[in-house]
């Protein structure tokens, strides 16, 4: 009875804090936390992790993760990570950058995919904003399959960045790809060539 009533307690403050996203009742409600609590389901089904995703708090999701470092790699009640899921949001930016500074490994891969394969996914000029700031935490661009990925969304200022970041032109079959896509890409990666010379 006494151990529900604390559960019941500790979720209707965590509960207030994520509804009021005030990092100063953080402290309070922290003290009384263990990295659990953090995936026991508050409104609905959704745990606190998750709802903070939803809403876009993206201070406090740090914080949570910063105490609770162990969450990072726990997946959620739907078998997702918290990068993937963050990754499925339209602007992901931000929450990205509050995983990342909570301690996410920059080249942790889901499936098969790189958090930069995964970030190819979105429109090519939010894409950028996402792979450089996974590259400002030390993400690895230099795999020939994320040029090869860019090259096929066909988007010249894409294939220029991944190309200016280090991601090597490897193809084994040509044909594949778009005859002036492949020529752009060529032209860059000389262009590039030619800039290191001089550094």
């Amino acid at each position: 009875m006494l151990k529900a009533l604390k559960q019941k307690r500790r979720n209707r403050r965590l509960q207030q804090l994520i509804d009021s996203n005030s990092l100063e009742l953080w402290p309070k409600v922290a003290a009384e936390l263990e990295a659990d609590h953090l995936h026991e389901a508050l409104s609905g089904e959704f745990c606190a992790l998750e709802l903070c995703i939803q809403r876009g708090h993206h201070q406090l999701l740090q914080q949570l993760l910063q105490r609770f470092p162990e969450l990072l790699q726990r997946p959620l009640h739907d078998g997702t990570q918290l990068a993937q899921k963050v990754l499925t949001l339209e602007s992901p930016l931000r929450l990205l950058s509050a995983l990342l500074s909570a301690g996410l490994n920059p080249n942790t891969a889901f499936n098969g995919k790189s958090l930069v394969e995964l970030c190819l996914a979105h429109p090519p000029e939010q894409a950028m904003l996402l792979i450089n700031r996974l590259a400002q935490h030390g993400a690895s661009l230099d795999r020939p399959e994320l040029l090869q990925q860019a090259m096929r969304l066909r988007n010249q200022p894409l294939i220029k960045f991944m190309v200016d970041s280090g991601a090597p032109l490897e193809t084994s079959d040509e044909s594949v790809y778009d005859a002036e896509m492949l020529a752009f890409t060529r032209r860059c990666v000389e262009d590039k060539k030619i800039r290191d010379m001089w550094v």
